[in-house]
């Protein structure tokens, strides 16, 4: 278990790469990466020392894993950032699901009702 002064220890530069990698790794593909696709990722050669990071990691809070499995690693509420819904990302959305310019009222109240919910503050 890790102690209180562990889990106050900032991160490494390394340790912020490794960190990041990772978080991006998941938020683009879903799953997350073998040490070897960190290693490559950050360019290091030694899978052994990004073990090592991501083992620091994990004992200060910024990760978790399962054991017996190769992509199990998890960000935990530590290290995650929020979530910022904006009406151009909101617009993006749309547009990648091929909902183009259209006329439907539905759509537009809904881009309405995300917009207000974005401005209130009750979409966070």
């Amino acid at each position: 278990m890790a102690t209180k002064a562990t889990l106050e220890k900032t991160l490494s530069r390394r340790q912020k790469d490794v960190y990041e990698y990772v978080r991006m790794f998941i938020e683009d593909n879903g799953y997350s990466p073998t040490i070897r696709e960190i290693a490559d990722g950050i360019m290091l050669s030694s899978a052994s020392t990004v073990h090592s990071h991501v083992n620091s990691l994990i004992r200060k809070g910024y990760l978790t894993h399962s054991s017996g499995g190769v992509r199990t690693l998890a960000l935990t509420k530590k290290g995650k950032r929020p979530k910022v819904v904006t009406q151009a990302g909101i617009m993006r959305w749309i547009q990648d699901k091929g909902i183009e310019e259209t006329n439907d009222g539905a759509v537009y109240n809904l881009l309405a009702d995300l917009q207000e919910g974005i401005q209130t503050g009750r979409i966070s």
